[in-house]
Order: structure tokens, then C-alpha cells, then sequence
């Protein structure tokens, strides 16, 4: 999506988005750029989140975030889709219905495609609220789960990417045959080394999650 470059709005001038109603002024591209921009806080983020879904500009967040080609020098562009991840992901808990017109999208293109690790963490948490209620097309949600288990098990991920990673797994749990199959391989890779948190997730939550996978493909 084509950002406009036009300069940003400063600091000082971001705060004053909101009205004396109390409600947030509506926003334009340039704007939401310029917030994300100065977006430091779980504050920071709920306010954008409200002033996105005001402007209905959530599709143009959507596009922004999930954009592949720079706009911006690489770490500043990477820096502000991580923030515009972390608003999206404030809309998708908060206000589902506007984030529904992504969730297509998101499924099918952009949770598999995602290689920032940062973004890994908010897509996986993202997807594993969307599988509690959305019920994609079996061969969309194998492509899911063939990205969960990827994320999984990979070596250097960080620690809440693989524990979102598997969440996910669980919510495809029953929907996916094959990953009754696999249940044991895949936790004794996701337990190799495992940090002290992932391994009393295992016991407390995911040895029981998966163990149900036997008896539900049987």
C-alpha cells in the first residue's frame, strides 16, 4: 500500500488527537502513520486503536502492517508495523466485527507469510483468539497449522512466538486430522531446551491438550 510521505506530525501535536467530546478527532493515512510513529505505551496503543476504528481506517492499518515493500528505511519501517501490529491486534479483542473484513486475508496470506519475529508473537496471539470462534476451510486451516508447527519448533524463535505457536495448534485441535499423528514428535521438539516457562506451560496446559488429539482422531 502506498503511504504518504508527507511530514509527520510531531510528538506534542499526536497527543492532542482528541476532541473536547472526548472522542478522537477523525484520522487521514499521513496521521496514522505519524502516531504509530510516536506509539510507546499500552496507552499509546489503545488510543490509536480507538482513533483507528472512529476513522474506519483498520483495512488501511491492515495494508500498512502487512506491506512488503519499505516505505521507509528498513528498521524504522520495521519498528512501525510491530506498533501496528500491537494496535491491531487491540481492535481484533476489542471491536472483532471491524477486523473482520481481514480475517481472510490474514489467514490465507499474511499469518504464513509473517518472518518478523516481533510480529510472529502478536499474529500467533491474533490467530489463536480468531480459531476459537472462526472456522476457516480445512485446507486454509492446514496451512495454519503447517505455520504453527513451523514456528514451533524452530530453534532460535523466541519464547512467547513458540508459546503462541502452539496455542494455536490446540485451537486447531479435532480440525485437523493429521496433527493427531504428530502430537508427541511435536512436543518433544517444542520441550528440547525448553525455557522454564514453556515447560511448565507443557505440563500444566499442552500434555493434556494434545493427549485428547488420540482420542478425538480415533
Amino acid at each position: 500500500m502506498p503511504v504518504d510521505r508527507s511530514p509527520m506530525q510531531e510528538p506534542h501535536d499526536v497527543e492532542r488527537g482528541a476532541s473536547a467530546t472526548g472522542r478522537e478527532r477523525p484520522i487521514t493515512g499521513t496521521v496514522l502513520v505519524a502516531r504509530l510513529s510516536a506509539c510507546h505505551s499500552a496507552r499509546s496503543v489503545e488510543e490509536v486503536a480507538r482513533a483507528v476504528c472512529e476513522s474506519d481506517l483498520v483495512e488501511v492499518l491492515y495494508e500498512l502492517v502487512t506491506e512488503s515493500a519499505p516505505a521507509l528505511p528498513r528498521e524504522d519501517w520495521r519498528r512501525l508495523q510491530f506498533r501496528g501490529a500491537c494496535v491491531l491486534e487491540r481492535i481484533l479483542f476489542e471491536r472483532p466485527d471491524l477486523f473482520a473484513p481481514c480475517i481472510d486475508r490474514f489467514c490465507r496470506r499474511d499469518f504464513p507469510a509473517c518472518s518478523n519475529e516481533g510480529m510472529k508473537r502478536i499474529f500467533g496471539k491474533m490467530m489463536a483468539r480468531l480459531l476459537i470462534d472462526y472456522r476457516p476451510e480445512d485446507t486454509l486451516l492446514e496451512r495454519v497449522a503447517e505455520t504453527a508447527i513451523r514456528w514451533a519448533v524452530e530453534p532460535r524463535a523466541k519464547v512467547a512466538v513458540r508459546v503462541w505457536a502452539v496455542e494455536v495448534l490446540l485451537r486447531c485441535r479435532g480440525r485437523v486430522t493429521w496433527l493427531g499423528e504428530i502430537e508427541q514428535e511435536l512436543l518433544e521438539a517444542v520441550g528440547r531446551d525448553a525455557s522454564p516457562g514453556i515447560a511448565a506451560r507443557m505440563r500444566r496446559r499442552w500434555w493434556r491438550g494434545f493427549l485428547s488429539l488420540i482420542h478425538i482422531s480415533e
